[in-house]
């Protein structure tokens, strides 16, 4: 379906997502609304069903529903290993390639194609990959399985829905090499807000798409109480730091402009909370902002959250 497996990996799990958990609560929605959410399910998969064990106040219902909305055992383990087409040439040559490349950048093409070049290279010799987002959405989907209502996971899963066609658009076209870009484009945007976090008191942080916080401040972590370590590399996801009405509020705003280029900021409220399920800090009402920061493809790939206490924080 598309040019780059991350991509096609991503879409499908994210069909697979929705379909089994929408088709599951078809209840919920009658008539033309209920139609309406399952137009874009063509061509989907039966998820297989994983059990891990159902732990919170919603694991009756996870435990009736899990076989369907599980994510597949087959994607999980995709996403720590994806298939890829093996280079033309030995990986050792394909190597030995690169740091010639790397090492050699004389010629009389331009600058952004050189560039290119050695990406390609970089790529062929197994040494760069694109980001792979599947791993997001099944961590997505157990937290919401575990501990979410039924009712509120809709909600989120509707969300998606929406802009699942728009999804599919931009990113068939696609390449690994492009998808390496972006990546790179991601990495640099991180570097850009470590010093935007230093140089600013308000507690704020970043995360992906599907949710995953990649970079926050000590302000942030002092917010929430726990090591700003936890705010990198996606430790932590956004799912798992703001309450469930909240949460749901958040998805419905970040649906209605994910792709709508004229639009990148939104201003709300949330609560924020502890992480640990078993934390007694009290929740903490906030002035919220997210800006999406999309790629060159008009993908939304970067999120950055200002979260503003309107009164402090007990310890």
């Amino acid at each position: 379906m598309f040019n780059a497996p991350e991509v096609t990996n991503e879409y499908n799990l994210l069909n697979d997502f929705l379909s089994t958990s929408l088709l599951d609560d078809g209840a919920m929605f009658a008539g033309d609304e209920a139609q309406g959410l399952y137009s874009e399910s063509v061509g989907m998969t039966t998820m297989a069903s994983t059990t891990n064990g159902n732990n919170g106040p919603y694991a009756a219902t996870a435990h009736n529903t899990s076989q369907l909305l599980a994510p597949p055992q087959n994607t999980t383990m995709q996403a720590n290993t994806i298939s890829r087409p093996s280079s033309v040439v030995p990986i050792d040559k394909a190597r030995e390639t690169y740091y010639m490349t790397a090492a050699d950048p004389s010629g009389s093409d331009a600058p952004e194609t050189r560039i290119t070049k050695l990406l390609q290279a970089k790529y062929d010799a197994g040494m760069l990959r694109p980001f792979n987002y599947v791993k997001g959405y099944a961590r997505l989907n157990q937290y919401m399985e575990k501990h979410m209502a039924p009712g509120s996971r809709q909600k989120i899963l509707r969300q998606l829905d929406k802009f699942r066609p728009k999804f599919r658009e931009a990113m068939q076209s696609l390449t690994d090499v492009q998808l390496v870009l972006v990546e790179m484009w991601f990495e640099k945007c991180l570097m850009e807000y470590d010093r935007v976090f230093a140089s600013m008191a308000v507690p704020a942080c970043c995360w992906r798409r599907t949710g995953e916080i990649f970079r926050g401040n000590k302000e942030m972590a002092e917010l929430i109480h726990v090591p700003i370590e936890n705010l990198r590399d996606g430790k932590l996801a956004i799912h798992e730091i703001i309450v469930e009405d909240h949460l749901v509020s958040y998805w419905e705003k970040f649906g209605a402009i994910a792709f709508d280029n004229s639009q990148k900021a939104m201003l709300t409220s949330c609560s924020l909370k502890n992480p640990d399920l078993h934390s007694k800090d009290p929740e903490i009402s906030c002035c919220f902002s997210f800006t999406i920061r999309r790629d060159e493809h008009n993908i939304p790939s970067l999120i950055v959250g200002n979260f503003l206490p309107v009164s402090p924080a007990k310890k």
